[in-house]
């Protein structure tokens, strides 16, 4: 079977790499490196196509780090939704599944974490565009949502922020922190992609059962 040749296949020639293949490796490579640290040209030479490529598709590499967040942040938020809309009425069945699938989406893409440790380290227009765009929604949703609990008397009150921040860089660490928690844990410290939905649960549980009135 003949190479495709390098460079941007034309409209409609089979082996068209598709943007989601394109834009997760883009992420992985934002996440891994940080924005200054990444070369739009190492990410062609890696997925083994041109280096004109992604510009032609994407533009400057400010455009191209805005497509990856919507696509990465827009399917994690679509699946988040959806996973909601599966669990019933049952309040605190719902909470428990959203906070498990919450760390179980992130665990199969650490690049988010990864990219949101990057950019909260300090201010700028690219963490403003995550927190408006898809930090404070969470953030709103969850707090109304952990308030009604706390008012009906289900759960202990507890700050938004702070669970937050459990889900994501508590739980969230050990998979957006794979050389420390190889140091921590051994080469077997990371969890296999069959066992990164029991691990996740495990770490909801231990949120949960801290969330629950005595």
């Amino acid at each position: 079977m003949a190479k495709r040749p390098r460079g941007r296949p034309a409209s409609g020639e089979d082996g068209v790499l598709p943007d989601d293949v394109l834009l997760d490796a883009v992420l992985k490579a934002f996440g891994e490196n940080g924005f200054d640290g990444t070369s739009v040209r190492e990410i062609a030479r890696s997925l083994d196509v041109s280096h004109n490529l992604i510009p032609q598709r994407f533009g400057t590499k400010t455009d191209l780090w805005y497509t990856a967040i919507d696509h990465g942040f827009g399917r994690l938020q679509n699946e988040l939704m959806r996973k909601a809309d599966s669990l019933g009425d049952e309040k605190l069945r719902v909470l428990r599944g959203i906070v498990a699938f919450f760390i179980e989406t992130n665990a199969r893409h650490p690049s988010l974490l990864q990219i949101l440790n990057q950019e909260a380290s300090q201010p700028g227009p690219r963490l403003d565009y995550l927190f408006e765009t898809y930090i404070q929604p969470v953030r709103d949703f969850g707090e109304r949502w952990l308030d009604d609990l706390a008012a009906e008397g289900l759960i202990s009150p507890v700050s938004v922020t702070l669970l937050y921040f459990l889900m994501t860089h508590g739980a969230g660490g050990v998979f957006a922190l794979p050389a420390l928690t190889t140091r921590l844990a051994g080469p077997d410290g990371l969890a296999s992609e069959g066992d990164i939905r029991t691990q996740a649960e495990n770490a909801a549980n231990v949120l949960f059962d801290g969330l629950l009135t005595r």
